[in-house]
This record gives structure tokens, C-alpha cells and sequence, in this order.
């Protein structure tokens, strides 16, 4: 099943739609439009769900004659003239003569057409009964929609009486309410489900906002449940919700940027395959900002505090340090497809200037912490949340720094074979390139290259170091260095502050940079002076 787009901005090449399409674009790029563009030119076989639309279900309704509901449903109005329908009917009666705008209200024909579509099959299987025959029950419309809605929603069921639907917990069948009565969610599952079912034939079905009422983790599930149920319908979606457009899987997808008027848009066909993970491609083509990927997860500190002192950027995690410096690789090498800029920003762990150095020279910056969580017990943020816990700024300085050093003092050991087990670790995969080709002599090479490392000097090197940072009572100097996840509770900070324990304390720092007053321009400054570019 194959559609035509819409004239491209630039070219006049014709572009095709595929029988599963979704359009991402951000909230003013058109997204509405195009959808009642592609109506309107393929007025035959289109059936359109717009984002704008009443969720108000009927308590009742009474069955008619099916053409006539199935008619009204579709056009929103009967006639038995289909051509008039198609040119006129729809875009007058359906969507009010203002299809890009207008408020569908259209629940209870949906609801009419099912009792119809009911009562039709029921006199039909009557009408065809023999006594001691074993024939088989009609599956109805409203029996599919049912079996998709619990299926879902797992913790309710549905029960059809005459012209009524109710609902009630699996838990207890006699705790009965009306369905017009069910959540906001619950209601759209079935209007959803229940508009494509009754689509005809064949039918492209276009859907605004597919993600609108719905939680993340029910999506996806409805969605692949709704095209199982219809494989003979194509399906296009317009969507700004990066997630819902990774989940739909096999589908062209199509980066909508802007209207330009005229039945014009600015858009791009994505490829198949691209350097990037479809998700995450798909979000920086959405994003108009510069990307700044970086370790850890969604939910990681690292993108909470990056996100409130980068916000010029659009912050990705994207797991460990290699990742990090891949896909800024990546992306960069692909420029001239979307004219964005990335950088990445990773932990300085215990790297030296060497392999500082070289990372810096790939568009990678380094925090002048060991890790994250150290950029919490730097003395001006310390200073800012003792203030603003009415305790003394210096005192509390004073004493978080205390503790730091003195703990340091008692893992400069551990902290010493920790680099040094890092740095043994670089020295192999970096110097280490057997080229042998037997057994003995790939033993031999390697005894050689190890007997040639001074890994005493390596890790006296190291704990000097750290020594002389003691001696300095160099407390940045110990946060560059010091790996140790414990560090927050160990500095006694919270509990110095009155504060619940290291979670809140966090929170707290995050919550003042939320704020956007002059505490959180200190906390964000250091920050950003404590980045190596």
C-alpha cells in the first residue's frame, strides 16, 4: 500500500508513503496538517483520528439499521449517495468544515455502530439456527475490542448488556459501573481500539498523537495489538514522543520539521539503518539544540545535575565512558545529514594527561573530578546548601573537607593499586600488539613485555602523589583522584546540613538548580569551571 507525500521544500521529487509510517516533528511543525492533507487526497480509504477529540462516552444507545450507522460512524452523517460522502460529506459533517481544527466528538456513533453491528450479527446467527446444530458463535465487533481492552488492562473486564457497556474489577464482579464512567485512559483504549476496528476494509488509518491519555508502558502494547488486529489497513502516525516512535518497529520514519505553506513541508525520509540507535537518532533529529551525550541513564544523577547545568544542550546518556566518546564520534562524522553539533562529557576516573589529552582532541569533555558524584562536596555547592539549612557556611566547609582528607589518608593504599591496575590496564590494550604466530612464540613476546614493565614505579608514582595531596591539604586536588562511591556519606555532609541521607541531599542540590536564582548561577558556574575542554 503505497501513498504520495506531499511536495518535499527543495525538490520536486515524488516521495511515497509505506503501509506503516510515523511522522516525528516538534509541536508547531505541522504534524495535524499533514495528517488532513493525506485525508483529504485519499478521502477513499482514509480514516483519521485526530489528536483533538471528545472522550465523553454514552451511558446507552439504541442500534440502528447498520448501513446507516456504520455511515455515520465513517462520515458522519447517512447517505446513499457515497461520492457526495467522500467529496462533501466527510470534511462538512465529520469534521465540522474545519478538519485541521475541529474538536471530534464522535464516541457515540462509535458506540452506535457496535450495538448495530451486535444486533446484526445476533439475528443473523438466530436467524440461521438449526436445532442440534453445533454452530459456532459470531465474533462481533465489540467482541474484539473486548478481548484487545482486557487483555491490556488486566485488572478489568467488561460487561455487555442492552445498548450499555459496564465495567468491573476481576476481584469482584458485583462492584458494577457504567464504562462512561472509567478513567480518561481506560476510555481511550477503547475509543482507540474501537475506531480502527470498525475501519473499513483496507482502510489507511491515520492517527494524531497515537500517545495522547496513554502511559508509557501501555502504548506500545496497544499499538502492536491494534495493527495484529487490522493487517489489512496501513497505518501512518503523527507523534512528537521519541519513545512511541522508536517502539514501532518496521515502519518508515519520517522527521517532519516545518510547514511551509502551500501544501509544502520541510521533512526528511530517515534511512533504514543509520550509525545511531534508531531511538536515539531519532531524538537528536528532533531536538534543535546542540547534543551533549554523557554517561550513565535516564535516571542516573549524572543526567539530573547535567541537565540543569547544561541547559543550552539536549543531555543523553548513553552508558559508559566508551559510549560516550562513540557516539559523539559518530554523530559528528554525520553532520551533513543534520547539521547539529554533539560533544561528550565523561567522569575523569583515574586517566592521566596522556589519554586526557587524546580524548579532548575528539570533541570529549573531562569533569576535574574522579567522578560525579564528587562535583556534590565541591566547597561552593557544600557553602550554598549550608546557607540555605541556616548553618555555618565555613564550620560545614571546614568539616566536610576534614572528613574527605582524613578518609583519603586512610585509602591512599586501595586509591594507589587502583590506579595503577587502571593504568597496567591501558598499557596492555594500548602497547600490547603480539604479532606471533606460534604458541611459543606468543609466550615468549608476552614474558618479554612484561618483564619490561616497572609497575612498582607506576604505583610509587601514584601513591607520592597522593601523599603530597595530603600534605597540600589539596582538596580539589583529592576530588580529581579520589574513586569512591561511598564519598557522600563518608564527608558526613547531609548529616552536617540536617538533611535525611546522600538521595536528599542530591535532590536538594538539584532542586535549587531548578530554581534559576543566584544559587543555583554559583552551583552551575563551578560546575562548569570544573570542565576540561
Amino acid at each position: 500500500m503505497q501513498f504520495k507525500l506531499p511536495l518535499k521544500k527543495g525538490t520536486l521529487e515524488e516521495f511515497f508513503l509505506e503501509s506503516k509510517s510515523i511522522f516525528i516533528g516538534a509541536n508547531g511543525s505541522g504534524k495535524s496538517r499533514l495528517g488532513t492533507y493525506l485525508e483529504l487526497n485519499n478521502s477513499k480509504v482514509t480514516h483519521r483520528i485526530s489528536a483533538q477529540k471528545s472522550l465523553t462516552m454514552p451511558v446507552s444507545v439504541s442500534p440502528k439499521a447498520i448501513e446507516i450507522a456504520e455511515s455515520e460512524l465513517i462520515y458522519g452523517m447517512y447517505s446513499t449517495d457515497e461520492n457526495w460522502l467522500l467529496q462533501h460529506g466527510k470534511r462538512t459533517q465529520r469534521w465540522g468544515d474545519k478538519p485541521y481544527t475541529f474538536l471530534l466528538n464522535d464516541f457515540d456513533k462509535l458506540m452506535v455502530f457496535l450495538f448495530s453491528d451486535e444486533t446484526e450479527e445476533s439475528i443473523k446467527f438466530k436467524d440461521a439456527y438449526v436445532p442440534g446444530q453445533n454452530a459456532a458463535k459470531p465474533i462481533t465487533k465489540l467482541d474484539r475490542i473486548q478481548k484487545i481492552w482486557e487483555d491490556l488492562l488486566p485488572h478489568r473486564k467488561l460487561k455487555k448488556g442492552s445498548g450499555k457497556i459496564e465495567t468491573y474489577p476481576v476481584y469482584d464482579s458485583t462492584v458494577l459501573y457504567n464504562s462512561s464512567d472509567m478513567s480518561d485512559g481506560e476510555r481511550v483504549i477503547f475509543y482507540l481500539i474501537g475506531e480502527i476496528v470498525c475501519a473499513k476494509k483496507d482502510s489507511l488509518i491515520i492517527i494524531d498523537e497515537p500517545e495522547m491519555h496513554l502511559h508509557k508502558s501501555i502504548t506500545k502494547n496497544l499499538w502492536d495489538k491494534i495493527e495484529q488486529e487490522r493487517p489489512d489497513c496501513g497505518f501512518v502516525y503523527l507523534t512528537h514522543d521519541i519513545d512511541f516512535a522508536a517502539s514501532r518497529e518496521n515502519s518508515q520514519k519520517i522527521w517532519l520539521k516545518s510547514y511551509e505553506g502551500n501544501d509544502v513541508w520541510d521533512y526528511e525520509i530517515l534511512p533504514a539503518e543509520t550509525p545511531l540507535p534508531e531511538q536515539l537518532y531519532l531524538e537528536i533529529l528532533g531536538s534543535r539544540r546542540p547534543i551533549l551525550f554523557i554517561e550513565g541513564v535516564e535516571n542516573s544523577i549524572d543526567y539530573q545535575l547535567y541537565q540543569q547545568v547544561f541547559y543550552d544542550y539536549m543531555i543523553k546518556p548513553v552508558g559508559n565512558c566508551e559510549k560516550v566518546i562513540e557516539s559523539t564520534k559518530t554523530f559528528n562524522d554525520n553532520k551533513s545529514f543534520h547539521n547539529l553539533e554533539a560533544r561528550g562529557l565523561i567522569d575523569r576516573d583515574r586517566r592521566d594527561n596522556a589519554d586526557i589529552k587524546k580524548v579532548l582532541q575528539s570533541n570529549i569533555w573531562i569533569s576535574k573530578v574522579a567522578e560525579v558524584e564528587n562535583f556534590f562536596l565541591l566547597d561552593e555547592i557544600v557553602g550554598v546548601v549550608a546557607l540555605r539549612m541556616n548553618k555555618n557556611k565555613a564550620e560545614i566547609i571546614t568539616n566536610v573537607q576534614k572528613n574527605v582528607i582524613d578518609l583519603f589518608k586512610k585509602d591512599v593504599e586501595s586509591q594507589a593499586i587502583g590506579h595503577t591496575n587502571f593504568r597496567i590496564k591501558r598499557i596492555f590494550s594500548k602497547d600490547l600488539n603480539p604479532e606471533s604466530k606460534t604458541i611459543s612464540d606468543l609466550k615468549n613476546e608476552l614474558n618479554q613485555f612484561w618483564n619490561h614493565q616497572d609497575f612498582d614505579k607506576i604505583y610509587n608514582q601514584y601513591k607520592t602523589k597522593f601523599n603530597e595531596l595530603i600534605l597540600q591539604n589539596n582538596y580539589n586536588g583529592i576530588l580529581e583522584v579520589y574513586n569512591h562511591k561511598g564519598l557522600i556519606p563518608s564527608s558526613k555532609v547531609f548529616a552536617l546540613c540536617d538533611i535525611k541521607d546522600k538521595t536528599a541531599y542530591q535532590n536538594f542540590v538539584i532542586s535549587i538548580l531548578k530554581e534559576n536564582k543566584d544559587d543555583a548561577i554559583i552551583i552551575r558556574n563551578v560546575i562548569q569551571n570544573m570542565i576540561e575542554k
